[in-house]
This record gives structure tokens, C-alpha cells and sequence, in this order.
């Protein structure tokens, strides 16, 4: 299980570090990676605490898209 274990978090950092899926996509990419850390959850590869620790870094990387976004857009409309 530890390579499992392993493999997946690699694969769920990988899409969390996903600069363009950030900026493009940031809902999609936040509901990707809550969904993927509920279903390692549920299939006993992470524990709860691991869960709510992946959502929690989750919500900060869509917070810090978010806020790029409306900065860039408040750049956009200076004259």
C-alpha cells in the first residue's frame, strides 16, 4: 500500500503544482483534487487527517489563484 500510497500523492501534488490548470481552470482544478484526496480516503490509502490536510492545501492554491486572477484583472482596467 505505501507505493500506492506513494504514487498517488505524487500524482495529486503534481496537478496541485499544475501552474496552467491554476490559472485557466482554478474550480476545476480545486474539484479535481478534492475529489481525487476523498476518493484515496475512501479507498483507505490516506487517513482523515491526511484528507483534511490535502483539502486545506487544496483551498490555499485555489485562494492564491483567485487572488492572482483579480489582481491581474484589477491591472487590466488602470487606464
Amino acid at each position: 500500500m505505501t507505493d500506492v500510497k506513494s504514487m498517488e500523492l505524487r500524482l495529486w501534488h503534481a496537478l496541485l503544482d499544475d501552474d496552467q490548470a491554476a490559472r485557466l481552470r482554478p474550480e476545476f482544478q480545486n474539484g479535481a483534487l478534492h475529489k481525487h484526496a476523498e476518493v484515496l480516503e475512501r479507498l483507505g490509502v490516506i487517513n482523515g487527517v491526511e484528507l483534511t490536510e490535502l483539502n486545506e492545501l487544496a483551498d490555499a492554491r485555489y485562494a492564491d489563484a483567485a487572488e492572482v486572477f483579480m489582481a491581474e484583472l484589477a491591472h487590466r482596467s488602470e487606464p
